[in-house]
């Protein structure tokens, strides 16, 4: 089994952040994964909120709602939903 894809922006400035979780959405959903692990830390929330926000502006994926207490609350968990690999493909081509 393919281990989960970690998007790192921890302790990152919003501009470089959001660049790097676009980019890192767009790789893993044309890579046909189904879910990614951001990892943004505690922190003053900006960088959570941040990712709440990026994720709503795509129809490919969401955020996982999780019982805190059974997970990290440093950590969003989002499930994509990719196209067919032949789907992908077409895209890529």
């Amino acid at each position: 089994m393919k281990p989960i894809r970690q998007i790192r922006i921890r302790e990152m400035r919003l501009p470089a952040a959001r660049d790097r979780l676009e980019q890192e959405l767009n790789d893993a959903f044309l890579a046909g994964e189904q879910r990614v692990h951001v990892l943004h830390g505690i922190g003053s929330g900006a960088l959570k909120k941040m990712t709440a926000e990026v994720v709503s502006q795509y129809d490919f994926c969401r955020l996982v709602e999780l019982d805190a207490t059974l997970y990290n609350p440093g950590i969003s968990v989002v499930d994509l939903f990719p196209p067919d690999p032949s789907a992908i493909r077409q895209y890529m081509a």
